[in-house]
């Protein structure tokens, strides 16, 4: 089973298809500064595409493959199509967020993040070589250490699998500056030379150096956060990745500007090591396909999710904060219903949060795993019933 990484090929059909850049009229022209900046940006886009090889997107993606991971393909059409004339499905406030903070840029800002997400280095570069553990930080300020990492350690407690060979790893923007590590990964990911990958990391560090871009935080980099599982095969040049949740800051950052940062990376957490449980339990396989299956799968770790922080013997939120946690998972739905990584509307996502928090209030006990699973699967359906007229 693939773990997809299906943030990203969204935020990439946002930005490519959701921003409309208008012409600047001549008598309006930009200063000279930033025009000389645009050439300069192109020129490095140009050496860039000539050092990468003609394959390069087939190789990453190979390289994905490999691991376990896909960034799926948005122009490929599931089996079954959801009919998105049965549901109520507009953007959340997390996704006019992430709209709002690429409003001012222009065409060429946006064929510098398009080169950046599509090479997925900064995920790429966390799940293959993570920092040692006692120089991890959570938030681009480690604003989110102590409670992300308390509560991984007490979900390994809470729930009846082995979560000993799961590490919790960040993903920083910031990343993406560091030539050394660029390079690296370029070498084993492209099997560049390495003074092609040099040069290549170079001329992307300049690139994303910019303002617009937070000089690497901006939240478009890292707006993601996923479980995975390597199933053991070995990775030339790495050996066997550890299995791990990966957290990234910019889909912390904005859980903390919608007012979301005391309860969504917690809840976050518990939805990813939901995750987790469904590897070791088998519990991918099922006879739906396509965007459905992929929904089943998300709207289950949403359910594991919520009912761990609101379970006295998980992270024990209070009745008000439990509710946020229904915002949290409400603000990560989405609408791409003829995407295979379609992962829920908001409001599926949100009764499979409260289906998981009240099923959590009436329990004594922890739910072995797959007594959870199965009363998820009886409740299914509700979930996903049309609500739209």
């Amino acid at each position: 089973m693939r773990k997809t990484l299906s943030w990203p090929v969204a935020l990439i059909a946002t930005v490519a298809i959701g921003l409309t850049v208008a012409p600047v009229p001549a008598a309006s022209a930009a200063p000279v500064a930033a025009s000389t900046t645009t050439e300069r940006d192109r020129k490095l886009r140009e050496r860039i595409a000539q050092l990468l090889p003609a394959n390069h997107r087939a190789r990453i993606a190979a390289l994905e493959d490999r691991l376990n991971v896909t960034d799926g393909d948005l122009r490929e059409l599931a089996e079954n199509v959801i009919d998105p004339d049965d549901y109520v499905c507009e953007d959340t406030e997390l996704f006019r967020w992430l709209d709002a903070s690429i409003a001012d840029w222009t065409a060429d800002d946006v064929e510098n993040v398009l080169l950046v997400l599509t090479l997925n280095l900064v995920f790429l570069d966390a799940l293959l070589f993570p920092e040692p553990a006692r120089e991890r930080f959570f938030g681009m300020d480690g604003e989110y250490t102590g409670k992300l990492q308390r509560s991984f350690r007490t979900m390994k407690r809470f729930w009846d699998i082995d979560g000993s060979g799961i590490e919790l790893v960040p993903a920083h923007g910031s990343v993406l500056l560091d030539t050394a590590r660029m390079t690296r990964l370029l070498t084993l990911a492209l099997e560049l030379p390495e003074a092609e990958a040099a040069e290549v990391a170079a001329a992307l560090a300049v690139i994303v150096d910019q303002p617009q871009y937070d000089h690497g935080d901006h939240p478009l980099f890292t707006f993601n956060a996923f479980a995975y599982d390597s199933l053991g095969e070995e990775i030339p040049g790495v050996g066997v990745p550890t299995n791990k949740v990966l957290m990234g800051d910019g889909m912390l950052e904005g859980f903390r500007a919608i007012g979301l940062s005391d309860v969504a990376p917690n809840a976050v957490l518990g939805h990813e090591y939901g995750h987790h449980i469904q590897f070791q339990r088998n519990l991918f396989e099922s006879p739906l396909t396509g965007p459905e299956a992929t929904r089943r799968t998300e709207l289950m770790a949403d359910s594991f999710g919520s009912y761990y922080v609101s379970h006295r013997k998980g992270d024990n939120l209070r009745w008000h904060r439990s509710r946020k946690v229904l915002e949290t998972f409400y603000n990560i739905g989405d609408c791409f219903f003829e995407d295979p990584n379609h992962h829920g509307t908001p409001n599926q996502r949100m009764r499979a949060a409260d289906w998981g928090a009240d099923l959590a209030v009436r329990s004594r006990g922890v739910h072995p795993t797959l007594k959870f699973a199965r009363l998820f699967e009886k409740k299914l359906p509700v979930f996903v019933a049309p609500d739209a007229g």
